[in-house]
């Protein structure tokens, strides 16, 4: 049987967390590590095999473009990370034009990879690589709220003394702060939330509630202030992804393709629980959503839209190859 590969493009902290969750999820898996600096990359490789020697895994490779053919998976992580006076949308034409000379050294190589993309903004550059390969919507998948969903449910568990894998409750939307937290249809244990606060005693008010989601909305920047960078949530998150698409396994997550309309806002890429397996990812039922929510998902959209334009306007204006100094600037981004 074949073994599936995985290439990481990206060696950074979350390329190298990526690839451990990866092999951890995936044993049978040959996990190529890509980076501008070749020696970044054998450093992650070298490092992950010793550490794989003590559960056997160890099929992790350093290399070059040349290594990616017949990739099954392409995880982008490489971008460059905010600087002092930039805005988000300087950092979004930056990763784009990365994300893109990736695409276009990778597309040939591995014509059928379905590709991850995880650098910031990760919704935007999904697009931007979607519009740039004109694949199958599903092919193309942004890690999306993923880990915002995670943070959400560590922040519930330890709030209604609940282990996390039995809270079912999603954050939809963009990958940032327009997202919103799909509580209409919360449950905890098979119940709906509001059911389980009733019968436990717990409460969780709209202030509660509120502080909750900006709490996810700030949980990065608290991790940052404490060690510097995030990358073991977003490096959990693409392992789980991959192992998805590897195992065919028909999983739900929160992740985001360019949906043909979401509420009104036509070609857009934002979250919403999808099934997760060996094709991509795809919509399997369309959330059903509060009046409320509506209009916050809306306005997610829109947020999102608004960002991808700029920066598909702007790559057109000046051209889809990324410029050698830019290049250089493509490690691990930050979450």
């Amino acid at each position: 049987m074949r073994q599936p590969k995985i290439v990481i493009v990206g060696a950074g902290l979350v390329g190298g967390t990526a690839a451990l969750f990866c092999a951890v999820a995936i044993p049978s898996a040959q996990i190529v590590i890509i980076d501008v600096e070749r020696i970044r990359a054998e450093g992650q490789a070298l490092d992950l095999a010793h550490a794989s020697a003590f559960w056997g895994h160890d099929r992790f490779y350093p290399g070059d473009y040349d290594l990616a053919g017949d990739a099954d998976i392409v995880v982008i992580t490489a971008g460059a990370g905010v600087k002092p006076g930039m805005t988000r949308l300087d950092l979004a034409q930056i990763n784009a034009r990365i994300a893109t000379d990736i695409v276009e050294r990778i597309a040939p190589l591995a014509p059928e990879a379905i590709y991850v993309l995880a650098a910031n903004p990760c919704d935007v550059l999904a697009h931007v690589v979607y519009d740039r390969l004109r694949c199958g919507r599903e092919r193309v998948i942004s890690t999306g709220t993923t880990l915002d969903t995670a943070r959400l449910r560590a922040l519930l568990s330890e709030r209604l003394s609940v282990v996390s894998p039995a809270i079912h409750a999603y954050v939809l939307g963009e990958h940032g702060e327009s997202a919103l937290i799909h509580w209409s249809r919360a449950s905890v244990s098979g119940m709906p939330l509001d059911a389980f606060l009733a019968q436990t005693g717990k409460e969780l008010g709209p202030a509660s509630r509120d502080l909750i989601l900006r709490s996810v909305h700030e949980a990065a920047k608290l991790i940052k202030e404490g060690k510097g960078a995030t990358h073991y949530g977003i490096g959990s998150a693409i392992g789980r992804i991959c192992q998805a698409i590897v195992h065919n396994s028909d999983t739900i997550l929160p992740v985001a393709i360019v949906h043909a309309e979401v509420e009104g806002v036509p070609e857009v890429c934002v979250s919403l629980p999808m099934r997760v397996d060996g094709s991509g990812a795809r919509l399997v039922a369309y959330p059903e959503l509060t009046a409320g929510e509506r209009k916050a998902l809306q306005r997610s959209a829109r947020a999102v839209k608004e960002a991808t334009e700029g920066v598909l306007g702007s790559n057109k204006a000046s051209g889809p190859k990324t410029s050698p100094s830019r290049r250089r600037a493509a490690k691990g981004a930050a979450r």
